[in-house]
């Protein structure tokens, strides 16, 4: 969590963005952001899609770790990257599984949602698009003011500008395969 921090911090300071700017970027206080960047918080995935967009990087260069082939990514069951293995405020842990590959397109995730419990229920959105694929479990999916059960096997593929969020349905953890297609960065024209 502390090298999640202190890269968001190097990023944002690359960017030339102050804390105050990047807070607004990311929908959050400044003092949020100052604890993610102290690693005493995780930020959601919606949060890091905001910044990265903020700071004019794939949400992937938060990550990143490229490999030694620029063209294939093997992340072996052992080595996905946490965002935390403790998980979030909200419980949720998020492994990332193709951070090898430095020119993805996409960014993909396993997603463990927890028993539902009391903390405050949030939804999240950012720009692009998601898949969210039920590996393990049941899950409630909120999208839109509407409420879907869902199960191994079963697919959400949804604009992600629209709130959304899953949670657990029952006692037992759910997992999730997460694919986020960030919205692309406009191209600088060619000087002519």
């Amino acid at each position: 969590m502390d090298d999640l921090g202190t890269t968001l911090r190097r990023i944002r300071t690359e960017a030339g963005r102050s804390l105050a700017e990047a807070a607004e970027l990311a929908e959050v206080t400044k003092g949020y952001l100052s604890k993610v960047e102290q690693g005493k918080a995780v930020p959601s995935i919606a949060i890091i899609q905001r910044l990265a967009a903020g700071y004019g990087v794939r949400p992937g260069d938060i990550f990143n770790e490229a490999g030694d082939n620029a063209h294939f990514s093997l992340v072996r069951a052992n080595d996905r990257r946490a965002i935390n293995r403790d998980g979030t405020e909200l419980g949720y842990v998020f492994e990332s599984v193709g951070f090898r590959l430095p020119d993805r397109l996409a960014e993909v995730f396993v997603l463990t949602l927890p028993p539902v419990d009391d903390r405050p229920k949030q939804f999240y959105r950012h720009k692009g698009q998601e898949i969210f694929f039920m590996l393990e479990g049941q899950c409630r999916f909120f999208y839109g003011g509407a409420e879907h059960v869902i199960g191994p096997g079963d697919c959400v593929y949804f604009d992600a500008a629209i709130d959304h969020r899953g949670e657990a349905a029952g006692e037992e953890p759910a997992k999730a395969l997460v694919v986020i297609l960030p919205q692309p960065q406009p191209q600088p024209s060619p000087a002519g």
